[in-house]
């Protein structure tokens, strides 16, 4: 499977809900993701809602002015390949910020809470790429 699709997205929303980790991964999750994949050509952009009863809503592909207009609670923009390390546990989300090759804005408490749900993770990836990024 190719990363950095709107398929791709879909693909990992789906395999978060089947996840028997999900709804305690997104207990007492608010608010709605930006997300960015800086590539070739124009940029991915994804805009998920906040999860509800564990469940995470569809992924929506609108244009970067769009997602800037709905001032999502947390957004994440990096190049593909920032992203796809990122995925694959081969870059640390906190040192990808600090080093600047993340741009994250909103309260990352609760993202940083969560980070003992990465087996979660590469779960997904696992399932929805046969074991690769592509």
């Amino acid at each position: 499977m190719s990363f950095a699709t709107e398929q791709f997205c879909r693909d990992a929303v789906s395999a978060f809900n089947a996840d028997s980790d999900a709804a305690a991964a997104s207990n007492g999750w608010t608010g709605d993701f930006g997300l960015v994949v800086d590539r070739a050509g124009e940029p991915l952009v994804v805009h998920i809602g906040a999860p509800s009863g564990g469940v995470m809503p569809a992924p929506t592909f609108p244009s970067l002015a769009v997602l800037v207009s709905k001032a999502p609670t947390y957004f994440a923009r990096a190049s593909e390949d920032t992203w796809r390390a990122l995925l694959l546990g081969t870059l640390d989300p906190v040192a990808a910020i600090v080093q600047k090759q993340l741009e994250a804005r909103g309260d990352l408490a609760p993202v940083i809470v969560r980070l003992k749900y990465r087996g979660l993770l590469q779960r997904w990836v696992t399932r929805i790429t046969a074991g690769g990024l592509s």
